[in-house]
């Protein structure tokens, strides 16, 4: 596995730090996580619970388009 050393601001650190917590994972399996999600060619997982909960006039692949832009 790859090592990546980053530099956050102090509340940004703090701001991860409550992240990690709050999910119940460690900080460097919470970026993980998302650093794997952005790499992803898929919709995130929390986009799935949104379906139906919008109103819009536009087409769901006219969504999913603007959404990728």
């Amino acid at each position: 596995m790859a090592r990546l050393a980053i530099y956050l601001d102090g509340n940004t650190a703090r701001r991860l730090e409550a992240a990690a917590r709050k999910a119940g994972k460690s900080r460097s399996a919470w970026v993980r996580e998302l650093v794997s999600e952005q790499l992803e060619d898929r919709l995130p997982e929390w986009w799935f619970g949104l379906l139906g909960t919008l109103e819009d006039d536009r087409t769901s692949d006219e969504i999913i388009r603007d959404i990728r832009r």
